[in-house]
């Protein structure tokens, strides 16, 4: 069940980060009608993706590279 919940919020955190950006896109176009605008809050939203939610991603890396490291550890030394 933990690992069901953990891989959902990766999925959900995934899905969320495009959603910013598609709405950052039609809210930037909204207020601009220009193709300026669609950048401008394409930009904004990739930052807000890289503030808020990437720290999420970073601590989700944390946690997949610390699953690797304690496989790696816990594996029989096949050379020995």
């Amino acid at each position: 069940m933990i690992r069901l919940v953990a891989n959902a919020y990766e999925i959900l955190i995934e899905i969320m980060m495009w959603v910013v950006l598609a709405l950052g896109a039609l809210q930037g176009y909204a207020v601009g009608q220009s193709v300026v605008g669609l950048v401008f809050g394409l930009l904004l939203a990739l930052l807000f993706d890289i503030v808020v939610l990437g720290t999420l991603v970073i601590l989700l890396e944390i946690r997949n590279d610390l699953k690797k490291l304690v496989r790696s550890r816990t594996l029989p030394d096949a050379g020995r």
